[in-house]
Parts: structure tokens; C-alpha cells; sequence
């Protein structure tokens, strides 16, 4: 693995560093990583309980969607925006509302009256998420010493596998035993400890001269929200005629943001990166793999529960052995890294994951509980395997006065990445359902509908191999294997 950049990135001193020493510095690390924790179980834990959400609600899968689309679609949406926001106004202020935003969408999401109502709390609570999200690192940076800034960042990945391995046994069983209102409750101690320990520990950082609020690109930051909305609106209403609409209007307001950016001094997004022919390509890569990933992540727990009959507890069990997987296989995928370069590793890790989708295919109704897991730890291994290679492909196509920026453009290309995928395994579930004469929303009421859903189910998986070859093609481009780790 070339280490360059990653120690030179790591040499050069964070604007505006404070730096802690001993238990103040380990006490910041707790309190701002809280908010990590928090963004990552809520993501996890809110997949098992969509089977009780759609009794609960009545709604077809093409509605239910939205309980995660329009979290994916906010925090996608503002992640280039609460970024710079911090850098202008203080970065300890900015993480502190957005630690408090999210405890409140929690508490609408867990009060919430209608799914409409439910559907607007977690857009509010994603606000917070992406605040959060935006910020973390760069704390971590400015309060952490040179010699121990690798470690510190490399403890936000346990982190991370931490709130998403606790998510779905979590999810299942408060659900199981409080209902589904109970997976939002659960994050209002984590978040107020979170606000307590960030307003005691944190320090204040002085914000940016250079980054003041008028040189924020508004203009540039509306029509990248609102094209990103457009695309999800679109996909979501495929088969309706304003839904294809919406994806032709969408193409028109992508031109005109890039347009836009292209003349702007102080853009939202530098477009000069994406001239980077590896750069580009390995963002492509990643985000194919980010809709894989989600077809087995939205999809499962509805076979789970209608096929095998699995109560909401069980569910979220059921689910663990990827997170398992994929926390022992990574840092066997970073040695492998070091050793062979980009190519291997990222090229099984995706071959994993379409093996998974391959047996996905042709897993039979009533399947033994055991198949599935078998299965779940191909998908853990081959992310394991293929997300660092990845990373580290885009990364080091930049310069080192670039890594911040990539790591952003990263973070948004994996939100987006997420969100279309699961529109797209929600479209493959209503072509097929529209194949066989059912229409795009069966009635999920109907007995037969564990029947419709596997047909469906096999449908969206055969689609879902095209994303897979497509991540392997651009992340195996020459460009990338040279400029990247070899």
C-alpha cells in the first residue's frame, strides 16, 4: 500500500487544532463519536422493523421506501453544505445542533401520527445526521495529535461496524417487544448523552476567516438538493408518465449544475476532481457497489418475515452475520491491500457480493434459515474485501491537498449510492409484479402475497448483477491500477 499520502495528509497540522492530551482527549473522542454511533445504529435498526411498519401503515413497498429514501436523500443533500457551514461558524457549535436536531427527529419519527408525518421527522432527523456526519472527522483531527490522529480515525471504523452490528438485533427486538416507535426512542440518552459530553468535553474551535458565509455556494447547493430529489421522485414513479418526467427534468438541472459550478469561484463541489479519470471512475465503482449492497439490506427482512415466517425479533438476528463478516474480513482485505494493490482484492470483494445476489436469485421459497446466512457472509466478506480497495483507489488519484474533498465526495456518493439503490430494488419488485399482471403495488394484504413478493424478490436480484459488473469494470480501469495502490 502507497503510504504517502496517507502521511502526509496526517504531517500537516489541521487549521485551528487544539490539541488534548490524556482523559480530555480520550472524553472529546467519546463525545463526538456518540454521534456516529447514534447515525449508524439508526440506519441499520430501521431496516427489520419495515415488515411491522407496513402492517402498521397499510402501504405498499413503492411508499414504504420513503421511511429510508428521504433520510438517504436529506443527508445527501446537505453533507457538501453542513460541512462548510461549520468551517464558517464553529465547528463545535455547528455539531451541537446537529446532535440536537437529530435527537429531535427522533422524537418525531417516535410520536409520529400518520407515515406522512413519519416521513418528514426522519427528512428533520437527517438533517442532524448529516451535520453530524460532516463533522466527526474533522474534530477528531483538530483535537487529536499528529502520532496518534491514524489511530483516532482508524477507532471511528470500530465505531462505525459497532452502530451497525448493534442495529438489527436491536431494532428486533424493541420492536418485537415495544413496537416500532421504540427503535426512534432509543436514541434520545444516546443523543442527550451525546450533546452533554460534546458541550463539556469538545473544545471551541475558531472558526474559519477564509470560509465566511457569503462565499457559500446557495445556488449551486439548492439545485444539487434539488436534482438529487428529482432523480429519487423519478425513480419512485417510474411507471407513471410524470414520473419520467421528473428524470428528464432532472437531466436538465444536473447540466445546468454543472454548468453552474463550472463558473463559480467558490463552487459547492470542485468540479476539477472529477477530471481525474481514476477519481471519477472508482466514485462510479463505489457507488454500484452501495446499490448492491442495499438490494439484499431492503429486501431481506420482507423474505425474512413473508417467506420463512421469522418474527421481528428473529429478523434482526438473522441479519447479524454480515456485519459479523465484514468486520472480520476487513482488516484481512486492508493486509491484502498492502501486499497486491487495488485490482485483487476490490475484484473478489465484488465477485463476492454477485456470487451472494447469484444465490439470491435461486434461493427457493421456504429455504433453511442456514442458506441465508451462508449467504449474508458471502455479502460481509465481499464488503470486507472490496470497500477499502475502493477507497483507497480514489484517494490516492488526488493530491494530498485534495483528501479532504474526496473524503466528502465519498461520503455523498455512498448516501446517494444507498438511496438509489434501494429505489431501484422497489422498481424490480413492480416490474415483475407488472410482468405477471399484478400491477406496480399488490395488495400486500392478500394471502397470495408472500407469493408475488418471492417473485419479485428473484426479479430485483437478477437486475441487481448488472451494478455488480459495472463496479468491477470502472474499479479495474487501468487508470486506476496505476494511480492508486499497487
Amino acid at each position: 500500500m502507497r503510504d504517502s499520502t496517507a502521511g502526509n495528509a496526517a504531517s500537516r497540522a489541521p487549521k485551528r487544532a487544539i490539541i488534548l492530551e490524556g482523559r480530555a482527549l480520550w472524553l472529546s473522542f467519546a463525545a463526538a463519536t456518540t454521534g456516529t454511533f447514534m447515525v449508524n445504529l439508526d440506519s441499520s435498526v430501521v431496516n427489520v422493523a419495515l415488515p411491522v411498519l407496513q402492517h402498521q401503515f397499510a402501504l405498499s413497498i413503492e411508499t414504504l421506501q420513503w421511511v429510508i429514501t428521504a433520510y438517504l436523500l436529506v443527508i445527501t443533500g446537505l453533507l457538501p453544505v453542513t460541512g462548510r457551514i461549520a468551517d464558517a461558524l464553529g465547528r463545535r457549535e455547528v455539531f451541537l445542533i446537529g446532535i440536537a436536531t437529530f435527537v429531535a427527529g427522533s422524537l418525531f419519527s417516535a410520536l409520529a401520527p400518520s407515515f406522512i408525518v413519519l416521513v418528514l421527522a426522519r427528512a428533520f432527523q437527517a438533517l442532524g445526521g448529516a451535520t453530524i456526519m460532516a463533522n466527526v472527522m474533522a474534530i477528531i483531527a483538530l483535537v487529536f495529535p499528529v502520532e496518534k490522529r491514524g489511530q483516532a480515525l482508524g477507532l471511528i471504523g470500530s465505531v462505525v461496524a459497532a452502530g451497525t452490528l448493534a442495529g438489527p438485533p436491536l431494532g428486533g427486538m424493541l420492536t418485537a417487544w415495544f413496537g416500532w416507535r421504540s427503535i426512534f426512542w432509543i436514541n434520545l440518552p444516546i443523543g442527550i448523552w451525546g450533546l452533554w459530553g460534546s458541550w463539556r468535553f469538545l473544545p471551541r474551535f475558531v472558526p474559519d476567516p477564509e470560509a465566511p458565509l457569503k462565499r457559500m455556494d446557495w445556488t449551486g447547493a439548492l439545485l444539487f438538493l434539488t436534482s438529487t430529489s428529482l432523480l429519487q421522485f423519478g425513480l419512485a414513479n417510474w411507471h407513471r408518465y410524470w414520473g419520467m418526467g421528473l428524470l428528464g427534468l432532472d437531466v436538465v438541472l444536473v447540466y445546468g449544475f454543472i454548468r453552474w459550478e463550472s463558473s463559480r469561484a467558490y463552487p459547492l463541489i470542485p468540479l476539477r476532481l472529477f477530471r481525474i479519470r481514476a477519481f471519477s471512475r472508482n466514485l462510479i465503482s463505489g457507488m454500484a457497489y452501495w446499490v448492491l449492497m442495499m438490494f439484499p439490506s431492503f429486501l431481506l427482512p420482507f423474505y425474512l418475515r413473508y417467506d420463512l415466517g421469522l418474527p421481528v425479533s428473529l429478523i434482526g438476528l438473522s441479519l447479524m452475520p454480515q456485519a459479523l463478516t465484514m468486520i472480520l474480513v476487513s482488516p484481512l482485505g486492508g493486509k491484502w491491500l498492502n501486499r497486491a494493490g487495488v485490482l485483487w482484492p476490490g475484484r473478489t470483494g465484488m465477485g463476492f457480493l454477485m456470487l451472494a445476489d447469484a444465490l439470491f436469485l435461486v434461493l427457493p421459497r421456504h429455504a433453511p434459515l442456514w442458506s441465508v446466512w451462508a449467504i449474508l457472509v458471502a455479502v460481509g466478506a465481499g464488503a470486507g474485501l472490496y470497500s477499502s480497495p475502493n477507497n483507497a483507489a480514489a484517494l490516492n488519484s488526488v493530491g494530498v491537498g485534495d483528501t479532504g474533498l474526496a473524503s466528502s465526495l465519498l461520503a455523498t456518493q455512498r448516501n446517494m449510492g444507498r438511496a438509489v439503490g434501494v429505489a431501484f430494488a422497489s422498481i424490480m419488485l413492480s416490474v415483475v409484479w407488472m410482468m405477471h399482471g399484478l400491477g406496480p403495488n399488490p395488495n400486500h394484504a392478500d394471502p397470495a402475497y408472500p407469493l408475488w413478493f418471492y417473485c419479485g424478490f428473484r426479479g430485483a436480484f437478477a437486475i441487481s448483477l448488472a451494478f455488480g459488473v459495472l463496479g468491477i469494470w470502472t474499479l479495474t480501469a487501468p487508470d486506476a491500477t496505476r494511480e492508486g495502490m499497487r
